[in-house]
């Protein structure tokens, strides 16, 4: 599994670990991102997180080094 660092909208600007195999979309606004996952909360809505990143940004780091196909093991 391969995480991305971002940085979640706070005052504590607290770190967020995102899988990109679970992002379905992300929301470009002016001074934030937000990211759709599939994971869902107890209600069934899907999880957002909002991050301080531009979206280019969050595009960016989320398709670096993509690998395709399953990983095998050494």
């Amino acid at each position: 599994m391969r995480l991305v660092q971002l940085t979640l909208i706070g005052q504590a600007a607290m770190p967020v670990f995102i899988n990109p195999d679970q992002v379905v979309a992300l929301v470009a606004l002016p001074d934030r991102t937000q990211i759709v996952t599939r994971a869902t909360s107890a209600h069934g809505a899907s999880i957002v997180y909002d991050v301080t990143e531009l979206a280019a940004e969050v595009v960016r780091q989320l398709s670096a080094n993509v690998t395709t196909g399953p990983q095998g093991r050494a």
